[in-house]
This record gives structure tokens, sequence and C-alpha cells, in this order.
């Protein structure tokens, strides 16, 4: 796995589903450390077998975005599993990072309403694009 990792906002969730639920799985929460160019861990409510492929998606973009990758390892942690989820697929791969820059860039909006700002979905992605997107197109590099 890349030393270097693009670190998921802690309070935005995403969604996992499986080929065997037709419904979203849970909500999971991913780990600030631990999402890479090559792959993302998070916090999962369910044991999700190794092997499995696992559709992601976020509930904040219109219309949805979705990636689909697999389990490479299932931990348990409490108060859940741990996942690794791996994208052999390039165009997968770009795809949830578009889910992780649609992530990123509510959280920024989350933190500017916290602050005493008030910044519309589009204010704020103008705002994190200006000042953080050379640094995310960067992380994507690193393979």
């Amino acid at each position: 796995m890349p030393e270097h990792y693009l670190r998921h906002p802690a309070e935005i969730p995403i969604l996992l589903s499986t080929a065997q639920e037709s419904q979203p799985l849970n909500f999971c929460y991913p780990l600030n450390r631990e999402f890479s160019p090559a792959g993302l861990s998070c916090l999962s409510e369910a044991y999700i077998s190794p092997g499995s492929t696992i559709e992601i998606s976020t509930p904040l973009s219109h219309p949805s975005l979705s990636a689909t990758g697999h389990v490479i390892w299932c931990q348990q942690e409490q108060p859940g599993f741990l996942l690794g989820i791996g994208f052999d697929d390039p165009d997968q791969a770009f795809s949830v990072r578009m889910i992780e820059q649609v992530c990123q860039i509510e959280s920024y909006r989350l933190k500017q309403h916290r602050r005493g700002r008030q910044l519309s979905s589009e204010q704020a992605a103008v705002e994190w694009i200006r000042l953080h997107a050379a640094d995310f197109a960067a992380i994507g590099e690193l393979q």
C-alpha cells in the first residue's frame, strides 16, 4: 500500500453495498489515515468477505457518484469491522477520487459553518478547489 494517503473527512459518511445485498449495508466511516490512490480503509458495521465486490457511494452528490472495488481484507475492530478495499480498474479508482473530492468539499463547507461562515455547496467548491485542488491532484500521482 502506498505510504502517502488522502485523508477522508471522518464526519462525512459513505455507503457500502455488495452484489449480495440490494440495499446499502450501512454507512461506512473512513479512517483518516487509510485512503490511498489505490485503496480505501474504513469501518463497517458488517463483516464482508475478502474477495467480495463492493460498491461505494456518497449521499452527497446529485447525480450520485459510485465506484466498484473489492474487499482485500476484513478485520474485527470495535465496534465493527475494518475493511481494506482495492480498485484495480483505473476508471473506478478515478470515480472513488471524485467521491472523495465531493466529501472533502462538504467537509470544508461544514468547517466554515462552524466558524460562522455560511457557504453554499457551490461557494465551498470554488474555495476548496482554489485552496486544495493542487495538493489533492498531486496525491493521485503517487502511485
